[in-house]
């Protein structure tokens, strides 16, 4: 009999970055700015990371998932010894992980660290040779430790969740352009206050606050990647004038874009 598929059987996962650090009190200058989904595996001490919905305490033997922009402060009242992993997934995954949640604190599997070092080792290989074989090997050993994060499938079963896809899909191909409820509620065949009211009770916010996060994270992303001046970032990621975006990034961000780009100049 053939095993009924499930939202993460095909996840897409690009590695930014991976290490092994150790880091004191000044981790909280610079933990918020990374924009990307992360692993931390920790050695030794401890630390707390405060998240836009919870708080975690970081211990010894335990194993954190951090979804992108969630950081917002961290304090360490130790020297904290972690392996640690950042990466970004295709839209689709991204899609799903908004809807189906992943656990965020698990006990280390064991081996953890022998892995973690064995994908730094892969990394830091695939960078300096190029090489097909050691990106593979390395993404293989990556999409293994997410795994132990994903949601059981048993809790992959609520269609009414699924039923927002499409919406989350067009938001992603046109966040850039105006969108109003009314274009979101017809995908789905509903009226607006019908749509709205079912879209925040699923995601814990607005329509419109979606898309607002969804400009935000762009911008952060081109902010920290790319080349492109302020006023080029606002306009492609849909905001009327460079004051307008300036004005929600802080918000948003709680410092402004220029800052943001400058303080994340020295951690790339």
């Amino acid at each position: 009999m053939l095993e009924k598929p499930t939202p993460f059987d095909h996840v897409e996962l690009k590695i930014m970055e991976a290490g092994f650090d150790q880091v004191d009190s000044s981790w909280h200058r610079f933990i918020a700015f990374f924009p990307y989904y992360r692993i931390y595996s920790i050695v030794s001490g401890h630390a707390v990371i405060y998240l836009q919905d919870q708080t975690l305490e970081l211990v010894p033997g335990k194993m954190y998932f951090i979804p992108s922009f969630s950081i917002f402060d961290a304090h360490c009242d130790q020297i904290l010894s972690h392996y640690w992993l950042h990466f970004n997934f295709d839209i689709t995954t991204t899609n799903y992980l908004t809807i189906y949640r992943p656990k965020t604190v698990i006990e280390a599997p064991p081996l953890a660290n022998e892995i973690f070092h064995q994908l730094i080792r892969n990394f830091d290989a695939s960078k300096a040779n190029d090489s097909p074989a050691e990106s593979l090997a390395c993404e293989g050993l990556a999409k293994y430790l997410l795994s132990f994060f994903l949601p059981d499938t048993s809790s992959i079963t609520t269609p009414e969740a699924a039923r927002f896809i499409p919406v989350l899909q067009y938001i992603d191909k046109n966040f850039h352009a105006h969108i109003a409820n009314s274009d979101l509620s017809a995908i789905m065949y509903l009226s607006p206050t019908y749509f709205s009211n079912l879209f925040t009770k699923q995601f814990g916010i607005t329509p419109q606050q979606y898309i607002q996060q969804k400009r935000m994270n762009s911008a952060a992303i081109m902010l920290f990647e790319s080349n492109k001046n302020i006023r080029e970032i606002a306009f492609d990621c849909g905001f009327e004038s460079e004051a307008y975006f300036n004005r929600s990034f802080h918000k948003f961000m709680g410092i402004s874009p220029g800052k943001y780009r400058k303080l994340a100049a020295p951690i790339k």
